[in-house]
């Protein structure tokens, strides 16, 4: 079985309707930077960007990511303000699990 780089692996995005459409590129962008640190097969990566209707609602802006890094699953959630904000905690989030995982690994 041939293993898939992070360059080669299509990150796919998710955004509830009516959410910006440059998000899906930005979101991309985002995770692909990321994948770029896993030093391990990537063999999907899915995010999932979310808003809740409720105008009281505080943070209502919900980013999840989903990675499958040669069969261990790395997941990440973070809420935000606003859907860009909400990529970048989620970029920040999910570089902060993968030095994590790199150091349980040495």
């Amino acid at each position: 079985m041939m293993s898939r780089t992070h360059d080669e692996v299509e990150v796919q995005i998710q955004l509830q309707a009516g959410m910006d459409p440059q998000l899906q590129v930005y979101a991309r962008d985002k995770l692909t930077a990321v994948l770029g640190h896993t030093g391990r097969p990537v063999l999907y990566a899915r995010v999932r960007l979310d808003r809740i209707a409720n105008p009281a609602a505080t943070r209502p802006v919900t980013a999840r990511a989903e990675i499958d890094l040669n069969g261990r699953v790395l997941h990440a959630e973070v809420s935000a303000d606003g859907p860009y904000e909400a990529v970048d905690l989620l970029q920040d989030r999910l570089l902060g699990r993968l030095e994590h995982e790199k150091a349980g690994y040495r």
